[in-house]
C-alpha cells in the first residue's frame, strides 16, 4: 500500500478477542493508525463524531444496536469522509452491508488474505478519488452476493454482469458474468423485480432476459448485440412489449 495515503481508524467491536485479533492484524499496515477501540454502539458513535476517522471497522451486531444503525445516525459530511468495513461472523449479512453504505466486508475470524484485499481496494479507491467526489456520501461500488450452493457464495460487481437469464427447467434466474465460463445461478426466491432494482443499467427486454444496457451495442432484427466481453451472446431477443422501454433507455445513454 502507498505509505503516502494515511488512514485514521477506529474499531467498534464487542468481542475483546476479535478486537485484539483485528488490531494485531492491522499493525502490518503502517499507514493505518488505530485511534481507539469501543465495545458498544453508543460509545462508537460518539467516537466517530468526535474523532472523525477516515476508516471504521464496525461489528454488525453490538450489544445496544446494529452496526448499520450507527451508519444511519451519521450526517452526510461524516459519511463522505469515512469508509466502513463491516466485521461479522454472518456471511448472509454481506449484501445488506453493501446496500447500506458499507465500503467492504470481513468475516470473523479475519483471514490475512481477506484483509489484504480489503486494504488494497481501500488504497486504490482513496488514491483515485477526484475533487468532484469530495463532499458526497461515500457508497461502496455496488455488488451482488450470489449463493453457488447451500454453503458457498460469490461476490460479484454489478458492472461485470452482462445479462440475467431465466432458466426454465430449474425455475430460477442466472447471471452471465465477465470471465466466468458458466452462468451463476441465483437463489430461487430472486425474481425479475428484485433484479431490476439493482441499478438503472438493468433493463428487461423479454420475459426471460434482463440486460446490462451499458454493454448493448445495437439491436438488429430485434436481436441484441453486445460489446466485449459479451460479444458472443447472440440469443437475446427484444419482446414487442419491452421494445419501447428499451429504446427510451438506450437513447438516454
Amino acid at each position: 500500500m502507498d505509505k503516502d495515503q494515511k488512514f485514521n481508524a477506529i474499531i467498534i467491536e464487542d468481542s475483546a478477542t476479535d478486537e485484539i485479533s483485528l488490531n494485531k492484524a492491522l499493525k502490518k499496515y503502517t499507514n493505518v493508525t488505530i485511534c481507539g477501540a469501543y465495545n458498544n454502539g453508543h460509545d462508537g458513535l460518539e467516537a466517530i463524531r468526535r474523532i472523525r476517522p477516515s476508516l471504521v471497522f464496525l461489528d454488525m451486531e453490538l450489544p445496544d444496536m446494529r452496526g448499520l444503525d450507527i451508519i444511519e445516525c451519521l450526517d452526510a459530511e461524516t459519511l463522505s469522509n469515512c469508509r466502513f468495513i463491516m466485521h461479522t461472523s454472518y456471511a448472509d449479512c454481506m449484501l445488506e452491508s453493501f446496500r447500506n453504505n458499507a465500503f467492504d466486508f470481513l468475516l470473523k475470524p479475519v483471514q490475512p488474505d481477506d484483509l489484504e484485499k480489503v486494504m488494497q481496494r481501500l488504497q486504490e479507491t482513496a488514491s483515485t478519488q477526484t475533487p468532484k467526489e469530495e463532499g458526497k456520501i461515500h457508497k461502496a461500488e455496488e455488488n451482488l452476493l450470489m449463493f453457488l450452493n447451500s454453503t458457498d457464495f460469490q461476490l460479484v460487481r454489478l458492472r461485470d454482469i452482462g445479462i440475467f437469464q431465466y432458466h426454465s427447467i430449474h425455475r430460477l434466474w442466472e447471471a452471465v458474468i465477465a470471465n466466468n465460463q458458466k452462468p451463476v445461478r441465483l437463489k430461487r426466491n430472486v425474481n425479475n423485480k428484485m433484479l431490476l432494482t439493482l441499478g438503472n443499467q438493468f433493463v428487461q427486454v423479454n420475459q426471460k432476459y434482463i440486460i446490462n444496457i451499458n454493454y448493448l451495442f445495437q439491436v438488429t432484427d430485434n436481436l441484441c448485440e453486445f460489446y466485449p466481453p459479451f460479444q458472443d451472446i447472440d440469443y437475446v431477443r427484444v419482446g414487442s412489449s419491452f421494445r419501447r422501454q428499451l429504446m427510451e433507455r438506450f437513447l438516454c445513454l
